[in-house]
């Protein structure tokens, strides 16, 4: 059967621009795990977070050297923890601080017949007043070789921040109510006041009989 040239011609280009631009890898998220546990945190809370990500290759290698696994947070005072993993071992330990990791893409490239992956762990404090009232704990994504994201590797962890704050109109202060006044704290002059008046009374009754 003979070929069309132009789909002979075609099938050319689509080789050629595969040798040319690296095939983008599959970013799989494992487990992901946030403590303190629930869908929203408190302003100040410190939040630790821990992920696996599982790097499912597309091309020739697992990872395309040119690239960047590009992990980041939101939280404050970011201390980061990230082990790259090779067929169940460490590979690669990477220890940071901030709100930024870059991983360079030659430390996740590896023939296809490797099982890479990444595990993550990240600690920080929440902001008191984070923009839309949300804060990312944990966000990665692939960046090519010209920093841009590639399309459908971007994965968000975010949690709602509770500010407790004061509502309009509450009161500020409670007015401890006025004790009542006992005996034993009434002034020497109103209880010397009333003695003399009971004295007098006294004697007027003797000066009758």
């Amino acid at each position: 059967m003979v070929q069309h040239p132009f789909r002979l011609l075609l099938m050319a280009i689509l080789l050629a621009a595969s040798a040319v631009w690296p095939a983008c890898a599959l970013l799989a998220p494992g487990v992901v795990q946030v403590l303190p546990p629930g869908e929203s945190v408190n302003a100040g809370t410190v939040v630790n977070a821990s992920a696996s990500l599982e790097i499912i290759p597309s091309g020739a290698t697992t990872f395309a050297e040119t690239h960047t696994l590009s992990l980041s947070t939101g939280l404050l005072d970011a201390r980061w923890n990230v082990i790259v993993m090779v067929d169940g071992r460490q590979a690669a330990v990477i220890p940071k601080e901030g709100p930024l990791v870059y991983v360079n893409g030659f430390l996740l490239s590896y023939p296809t017949t490797r099982d890479v992956s990444v595990r993550i762990v990240v600690e920080g404090r929440v902001p008191p007043d984070p923009s839309g009232g949300t804060v990312v704990v944990l966000e990665w994504a692939e960046l090519d070789s010209q920093g841009q994201v590639v399309a459908g590797s971007d994965f968000q962890v975010t949690r709602r921040v509770e500010t407790h704050s004061a509502s309009p109109g509450a009161p500020t202060a409670t007015q401890a109510p006025v004790p009542a006044t006992s005996p034993a704290s009434t002034p020497f002059p109103v209880i010397a006041a009333v003695a003399s008046l009971c004295l007098a009374g006294a004697f007027a009754r003797d000066q009758r009989r």
